[in-house]
């Protein structure tokens, strides 16, 4: 200013005050508008976890969070012309739908986090979002520390995605869709064949590398697009929906993959329709319903605070075939000692020989102690088997989904 003359009033000085006033109150605005769209259905963990995501984008962390995203919305909209006549036109209201509603969240290194839901509750959308596939509406979405809106070149070396649907070519064979793929990487081009052999050989496609992917099984295309997702080692990987028409043991086979691939200073984001999946995989999950973020936590941690809590199931032996004890009745006897073992515990089925209670969370203080008595009970009462469990995580799933029918969302 003092060399060229200028003054506080000069045009280049207004409009740079002035521009940077407007940053300030978008900013603002758009803060405001985040808060306005948290949900009421958040649980007490979904809500820790918008404030940690907070947390760490308000101040500098040395090592952040492989994956961040923070209130992270999407929504479309659509107006609908009506024409009544040549020269009149009604326009209808905008309609809106929310695909993601102010979604946050934080995947750590070493972490595989599973983003469950029904379809339509926005899991594919969050994906596409966080691979700039789609623009959300408002948030932000930073990989390995890198935001994928300013710094897109450097956050998405460290990424790497295996799609729903398998994005591959037709004509070129499997052995070289991974040259492809490690080349755009950056893998060094005498180490690209090394790498190629050992994704072939350690996920057991090696005697369909020559095959062109037309050719390919569904199980193998999948493997073939979660080795792609794989090389040149991401940082971060998603995994929507990636062992999706595999048989059990090719299923199995990736999920050994996945856990052996995931240790250390990787995460990965997965989603998948399989509770057993996630419950194999995941080390934290989320439930999202209507594209909110309605539950988080490790496995057992949901199973214990929204599960229905245990399913007893006993088998006499012989049924009615066999002689009867003193008592002249053994289910009676059983459902009493079932009674004064559990408080609460209710008769859900009862047959000929079997019998099935739901036992309350809070009446199981010990499981050690249960399995003494149920030991115990096998001798005196004649119990040929028993089988007790905990509320399975697709129970815990189908809550949520019966709650969204309940309330006509």
């Amino acid at each position: 200013m003092n060399y060229g003359g200028g003054g506080l009033k000069s045009p280049f000085f207004a409009n740079s005050i002035l521009n940077f006033s407007k940053r300030d109150v978008d900013e603002a605005t758009e803060d405001i508008n985040e808060l306005s769209d948290i949900g009421e259905n958040e649980d007490q963990d979904v809500k820790g976890e918008r404030q940690k995501v907070k947390n760490l984008m308000d101040c500098y962390v040395v090592n952040p969070p492989v994956v961040m995203v923070q209130n992270l919305h999407k929504e479309y909209t659509k107006s609908e012309i009506k024409c009544e006549c040549c020269c009149k036109h009604d326009e209808e209201p905008i309609t809106s739908k929310i695909a993601v509603k102010s979604l946050s969240l934080a995947v750590d290194a070493g972490e595989v986090f599973g983003l469950l839901g029904h379809n339509g509750a926005g899991k594919t959308t969050t994906m596409k979002i966080i691979t700039a596939e789609e623009a959300p509406t408002r948030g932000r979405v930073q990989i390995g520390g890198e935001n994928i809106t300013s710094n897109m070149n450097d956050a998405f070396q460290l990424l790497g995605y295996c799609p729903q649907h398998d994005a591959l070519w037709k004509n070129i064979t499997v052995r070289e869709h991974l040259e492809c793929y490690a080349a755009i990487r950056g893998v060094p081009f005498g180490d690209i064949p090394k790498i190629v052999n050992l994704y072939l050989s350690g996920l057991q496609i090696h005697e369909h590398a020559d095959k062109q992917a037309q050719q390919c099984s569904g199980g193998t295309r999948r493997k073939l697009s979660f080795a792609m997702a794989m090389v040149g080692n991401p940082k971060v990987v998603l995994l929507d929906e990636p062992s999706t028409g595999m048989d059990p043991r090719s299923k199995r086979f990736l999920w050994d993959t996945i856990l052996a691939s995931f240790q250390g200073s990787r995460g990965a984001i997965l989603t998948t329709h399989s509770m057993e999946e996630a419950d194999a995989l995941c080390s934290r999950v989320g439930i999202m319903v209507k594209g909110e973020l309605r539950c988080l936590g490790s496995t057992q941690h949901l199973k214990n605070l929204y599960g229905a809590g245990y399913t007893l199931e006993m088998k006499l032996r012989g049924g009615d075939r066999t002689p009867t004890s003193t008592s002249g009745d053994r289910p009676s006897e059983l459902r009493e000692f079932v009674s004064g073992l559990f408080h609460d515990a209710t008769l859900q089925e009862s047959f000929a020989d079997r019998l099935v209670f739901s036992v309350p969370q809070q009446s199981v203080p010990s499981l050690a102690n249960c399995f003494m008595q149920l030991e115990k009970a096998k001798t005196e009462l004649d119990i040929e088997e028993y089988s007790f469990s905990q509320t399975t995580l697709e129970q815990v799933f189908l809550k949520f989904a019966h709650y969204d029918e309940v309330n006509g969302e």
